[in-house]
């Protein structure tokens, strides 16, 4: 993965009004960041707060403790797994 330190060759093309883009330069100033780099830095770390969020599994106690047994005590394979496992 690319991080803020490596080559840049893709571009994103943002249009705004002058309030949003007075707010983001301020606050770019505040970092002593470009305000590219403020854009990109808080874009990248909102997209890996969003990716993170969807892809956790979250489960009740009673569904945590079945899917554990589960793993635990896995049933049998039954005839229809074993024909698709035996056929390649």
């Amino acid at each position: 993965m690319q991080t803020s330190a490596s080559i840049r060759s893709d571009r994103i093309d943002v249009r705004t009004n002058p309030e949003v883009k007075s707010i983001i330069e301020r606050a770019a100033q505040l970092n002593h960041k470009t305000i590219s780099a403020y854009i990109l830095e808080s874009a990248l770390q909102k997209a890996r707060e969003d990716i993170r969020e969807t892809e956790k599994m979250s489960l009740s106690e009673a569904e945590r403790e079945s899917f554990f047994a589960a793993l635990m005590n896995p049933p049998e394979p039954n005839d229809e797994l074993k024909s698709l496992l035996s056929n390649p």
